[in-house]
């Protein structure tokens, strides 16, 4: 009996326990709504990669609150807080937090929900392991780097990457002149762990080193970033081209013969020359007398072959230049050649005709452009800049005008035509209308001799002495009593002043000469 009652007793106060602690979990709003344990999404991690943890939770109450995931270390410090995520009452809300591992091993996680407002069921808390992988890294090694003058600068670059995920990288490209760096090129590849082989062409660049630099993208490597950056030295191609020449076949031709020309094209450099054209050109004219194309030298090789000149220049000593071209290059040779006598009477000359003709041609043009330009200057006007007190150079006419002697004006006795003579003249003159000589000397009206311009000073000691004039020859004669009269020849009317008659005239029809009088 008395075992029954202390059965009763113990069941009443287990029953009793069981219901407060149903009360209390009752109590609380954010359940989990599911599995009671976070997932991890990242993994496997390395040090540096970020990994997220999240919990789905469910708000049970009746108002609306917010929680949010926190992560600690194995000694409760913080880890981790994730942002707080507001839930409806009977709404259910994912709720994560991120986590970047530092250290590379085996690290115990706890978790737990938290909210603003308590509520949060025993459930929402435990911890996890994880393992995190060291930091993976990367090594780049140059493969071939050809740099030639026909395919430019190529590189073959390899890239490893450590075991582990593909990772985003970005590679950069850069040229070195003389210790400064210029990027040329910069693109993005995704590396899968292994090696990656890339290839670089780079043109013809000025440069004299080459270096790439990998960058990582969103995670984080083993390398430090000054193990980043791989360089390699560069050599510019370099050629040492030469023409060489033999004897002519024939060693004299004659002019429109046909001419074979021995060459060798040397190459002496450390690189490959490009194809180019080999030409033969006569030096004084410029005029192409062959060509032909030529495949490339190797380095410290050498080719050779044979050039064809159609027709031999007209000339006996010609002077030809056979040039190799090539792309931003080119080398020469000069040649001297005496070609055949034409049948042994021609003019025989030491020198080329035609450079001589151009050459002289030549100098002729600089002298001329020399005078022009010295008379330019010379008869340049000055510069009127300046204020008050410039004074312009006189014009070329001014000073013929002031350089010209002064002349005076006579009439002729006979036929009164009116003559500018100089006025420093002293001895006889020829009237031009009716041929007859005087003397300047005679002493005449002074409405007859009259000087145009202020004469120089007569000498008073000159005894020159003017010769007689010669007597006047018989004329025919033509009379009126008006300005109109008649030829005596061709009865040809003219009109001569009365006041200028007797006058020694001539018809401009006939060309007859006659004296007009009065009458």
């Amino acid at each position: 009996m008395v075992v029954t009652r202390k059965f009763a007793v113990f069941m009443l106060a287990l029953t009793l326990l069981s219901t407060a602690a149903f009360a209390e979990d009752s109590e609380k709003r954010f359940t989990p709504a599911g599995a009671t344990d976070v997932a991890v999404v990242g993994e496997p991690v390395h040090v540096g990669d970020e990994l997220t943890a999240s919990i789905l939770v469910h708000n049970q109450g009746s108002e609306i609150g917010s929680v949010r995931l926190v992560l600690n270390d194995s000694n409760g410090l913080s880890l981790s807080q994730g942002e707080y995520v507001a839930i409806s009452p009977g709404s259910s809300r994912e709720v994560s937090a991120s986590l970047v591992p530092t250290s590379a091993g085996t690290t115990s996680v706890g978790w737990e929900i938290v909210s603003d407002g308590g509520g949060v069921s025993s459930q929402l808390q435990g911890s996890l392991e994880l393992l995190v992988y060291e930091a993976q890294s990367l090594d780049l090694n140059f493969g071939e780097v050809d740099w030639t003058l026909a395919g430019g600068l190529h590189s073959q670059i390899s890239v490893a990457l450590s075991a582990g995920d593909s990772r985003d990288v970005n590679i950069s490209i850069s040229l070195g002149f003389q210790g400064v760096d210029n990027e040329v090129q910069r693109f993005t590849v995704t590396l899968d762990p292994g090696l990656r082989e890339i290839s670089l062409d780079l043109g013809g660049p000025q440069a004299d080193s080459l270096s790439v630099t990998i960058e990582p993208r969103g995670w984080m490597t083993s390398n430090s970033a000054a193990n980043l950056t791989w360089q390699v030295d560069l050599a510019a191609p370099s050629i040492s081209p030469s023409v060489e020449l033999g004897p002519l076949d024939p060693e004299k031709p004659n002019p429109g013969q046909s001419v074979s020309l021995p060459y060798w094209l040397n190459n002496s450099g450390d690189a490959k020359t490009l194809p180019g054209e080999l030409r033969v050109v006569r030096t004084s004219n410029g005029m192409l007398l062959a060509e032909r194309t030529v495949s490339s030298v190797s380095a410290n090789g050498s080719s050779s072959g044979t050039v064809e000149i159609g027709l031999w220049p007209d000339s006996q000593i010609i002077e030809v230049e056979v040039i190799w071209f090539m792309e931003d290059s080119a080398v020469s040779e000069s040649l001297s050649v005496e070609s055949s006598g034409q049948g042994g009477d021609g003019l025989t000359l030491p020198f080329d005709i035609m450079a001589a003709f151009y050459g002289a041609l030549s100098g002729f043009a600089i002298v001329l452009v020399g005078i022009i330009a010295w008379r330019t200057v010379s008869e340049r006007t000055p510069s009127t800049e300046g204020g008050e007190g410039k004074v312009l150079r006189d014009s070329r006419i001014t000073r013929r005008l002031e350089n010209a002697p002064s002349k005076r004006e006579v009439l002729c006795p006979s036929c009164e035509q009116r003559l500018n003579i100089p006025s420093e003249h002293t001895g006889t003159v020829r009237c031009p209308a009716c041929t007859t000589q005087f003397s300047t000397e005679t002493d005449y009206d002074d409405s007859t001799v009259q000087p145009l311009t202020d004469p120089l000073p007569q000498n008073p000691e000159s005894s020159e002495t003017p010769p007689d004039p010669e007597p006047a020859p018989w004329w025919p004669v033509a009379r009126s009593t008006e300005e109109i009269l008649s030829c005596p020849e061709c009865d040809q009317r003219l009109r001569i002043p009365l006041e200028r008659r007797p006058v020694h005239s001539r018809c401009p029809a006939c060309r007859t000469e006659f004296m007009a009088e009065l009458g």
